[in-house]
């Protein structure tokens, strides 16, 4: 990676944690799920607002790291308007993406969530970008 290309990562991962997106508790949420992640202590609660199997409104309450922060921010962007089995899907592929040596998180399409991709190098914390994305999937659990 280039190092033009590693500043707009590192530019856009902290404006994502200094202005997070939709950091809100959602109130009369269909569902949300709180997880925490006992080695650091990052701890968030994703809210889903739901109608006709699409995410209408997604926000997040986080006591966590600025990556945590970042990736939260970007999930709500990415799944709010969107089909919930899209979002599992796009969820799925990210933390796979994000875990999986081999696979490239340059495949997702969403240039801003590709800025996640310098977790890779810091094993301790991929965890931190990929709570969100596994918060909404347990959301989504208590849907059905």
């Amino acid at each position: 990676m280039n190092s033009e290309l590693k500043a707009l990562y590192r530019d856009t991962l902290l404006e994502h944690s200094r202005e997070p997106k939709n950091n809100r508790v959602l109130k009369n949420a269909d569902a949300y799920f709180e997880l925490k992640n006992p080695l650091c202590g990052d701890l968030i609660t994703i809210y889903l607002k739901v109608s006709h199997c699409m995410v209408s409104e997604a926000t997040f309450e986080a006591q966590c790291c600025s990556i945590c922060t970042a990736s939260a921010s970007m999930l709500t962007d990415q799944i709010t308007k969107s089909d919930i089995e899209g979002g599992i899907d796009f969820a799925d592929s990210l933390i796979e993406s994000l875990l999986q040596p081999g696979i490239s998180i340059a495949n997702l399409e969403n240039e801003e969530i590709q800025s996640l991709a310098g977790v890779k190098s810091f094993p301790s914390r991929i965890r931190c970008a990929t709570l969100p994305w596994e918060a909404f999937k347990g959301a989504v659990s208590r849907l059905v």
